[in-house]
């Protein structure tokens, strides 16, 4: 699986999605599955969590990745417990040093943004936010008040069949000069991916012309 991805390929411009025995309970539809009995999942101490660790660290490695993703599981709560479990998973199992790679944290909509930022600072990891999704009891400079030192942005379809319109392009544009002097990274996870991700690369390099 690996061989088709390297060919090619430059060296940290891959992202690995973490295996799903490290953060979710129960398996994802698929002819394959890791290894997993009942005390996967949630980000637990588990055997099958540190075998698929140390796979995902040799595929860091052969592959050259930029950073790992682990999604938290639905309904994963901001309690002091799941906290708590974080601070262990990413502390001591899964740490950067031991995969190879920064580690990127997708928190479940329970999170509040700046709570959830705020936290993944604190553990060292770096946090994902839709940008393009704000709860309306949130104030709208809300992702202009980030004090981070990297950013990741996972832009989601949220039913949308379309791309992305002109004008939230140029909302993103905006967000990201704003933030132009840290290192920022883009994902789109939508059906129109390859377009938006294109149509923002227009974007920008007019920004920039506009600079200039």
């Amino acid at each position: 699986m690996l061989a088709k991805w390297k060919p090619g390929q430059p060296t940290h411009t891959i992202g690995l999605v973490a295996p799903w025995v490290l953060t979710h309970r129960q398996p994802p539809k698929a002819a394959r599955l890791w290894d997993h009995d009942a005390s996967v999942g949630d980000f637990r101490d588990s055997a099958p969590g540190r075998a698929a660790l140390a796979e995902l660290a040799t595929s860091v490695t052969q592959l050259g990745a930029s950073c790992v993703v682990f999604r938290s599981p639905p309904l994963f709560a901001p309690s002091a417990a799941n906290r708590e479990q974080l601070r262990r998973f990413f502390g001591e199992l899964a740490t950067e040093a031991a995969l190879g790679a920064p580690r990127v944290w997708v928190p479940d909509g329970l999170w509040d943004p700046r709570s959830a930022v705020a936290f993944a600072t604190e553990i060292g990891v770096t946090c994902t936010l839709d940008p393009m999704v704000r709860d309306p009891s949130e104030p709208p400079e809300i992702y202009y008040e980030l004090e981070v030192s990297s950013l990741y942005f996972r832009i989601a379809g949220l039913g949308r069949s379309g791309a992305i319109r002109s004008e939230r392009q140029e909302d993103l544009v905006a967000l990201l000069e704003h933030y132009e002097d840290l290192p920022v990274t883009i994902a789109f996870d939508s059906p129109q991916r390859w377009q938006d991700a294109r149509n923002l690369k227009k974007f920008l390099g007019s920004a920039a012309s506009e600079k200039d």
